[in-house]
């Protein structure tokens, strides 16, 4: 509760900020997702302020709350600003803003249209400030990409399928039809379906799926151990991994075979790119 009670003070505090240098910015993850998909905002440890603002803005927002007090981490570097998309400010009375452009790394497919998560956001009021959070659907996308995010590199990404898989499960039908279309309309149908059959095989459930999102079956290097050891433990001696470029053709959206294939490029020349920034950055042992 402490934890997530400064997340929450950190955005009493730059959302006004942000306000009066007229930049929009998004409270995308932290207790603010888990009231909309558990139902309590101290479901879980929050550690950090996740904002999203448009490309455009980042310079500018980076820059107005750094003089209001926020602080860059030393280690911030041009992969971390451009491939990875985000800044990790502190402010001299704790507290931690990732401040980000981005909704995914590479590896896995982006979101099409940013703007659309700030354009339709809601408002919810925290004390006497406005705060901009997603829409049901949109943290139910979001956390999807977090599932296949860190699953795909290799990441603990447990709790973030139960986000998905309980997220499905609480909303309404209405908020869940909502999600179908936003990740049809993303270029995220792939992603979509992909991260539901792997958290119906890990927790033993039939998730609701909407259309016109379609199932999939599991890929068969996905059976139900090997896969728990993968989001459970997934740095442990015996766990299999597939290839990343593995676990990328399965989240494309288009059919499987040379319909697939533009995608698939695409995506594998940005994690080329990202992985060429990393390395020209001195990020090379991370």
């Amino acid at each position: 509760m402490i934890s997530n009670g400064r997340v929450l003070g950190l955005a009493r505090m730059a959302f006004p900020i942000l306000e009066r240098a007229g930049i929009a910015a998004l409270a995308f993850k932290g207790p603010f997702q888990h009231r909309q998909l558990h139902g309590d905002p101290f479901f879980f440890r929050s550690g950090d302020l996740d904002l999203l603002v448009a490309r455009s803005q980042f310079t500018a927002a980076l820059g107005v709350l750094e003089a209001n007090g926020f602080l860059r981490r030393a280690e911030t570097s041009p992969w971390w600003t451009r491939a990875l998309g985000e800044v990790h400010l502190t402010h001299p009375e704790g507290g931690v803003i990732d401040l980000h452009h981005r909704l995914q790394q590479p590896g896995c497919p982006p979101p099409r249209d940013l703007d659309a998560f700030l354009a339709g956001s809601a408002r919810e009021q925290l004390g006497e400030v406005a705060i901009c959070v997603p829409t049901p659907a949109q943290s139910l996308l979001i956390a999807t990409l977090n599932f296949v995010k860190e699953f795909t590199h290799r990441r603990l990404s447990a709790r973030y399928a139960y986000d998905l898989a309980d997220g499905l499960l609480r909303l309404p039908q209405e908020e869940r039809n909502a999600f179908a279309a936003l990740a049809c309309a993303q270029g995220l149908a792939g992603t979509a379906a992909l991260a539901v059959t792997l958290a119906e095989a890990l927790f033993g459930l039939e998730l609701p799926l909407p259309p016109p999102l379609r199932r999939r079956a599991l890929p068969d290097w996905a059976e139900p151990e090997a896969l728990r050891a993968m989001v459970f433990d997934p740095e442990g001696a015996g766990t299999r991994w597939p290839r990343r470029r593995t676990i990328l053709w399965a989240m494309c959206s288009a059919p499987a075979g040379p319909a697939r294939t533009p995608e698939y490029a695409r995506e594998v020349a940005r994690m080329f790119a990202s992985e060429a920034l990393r390395r020209a950055s001195g990020r090379a042992g991370e």
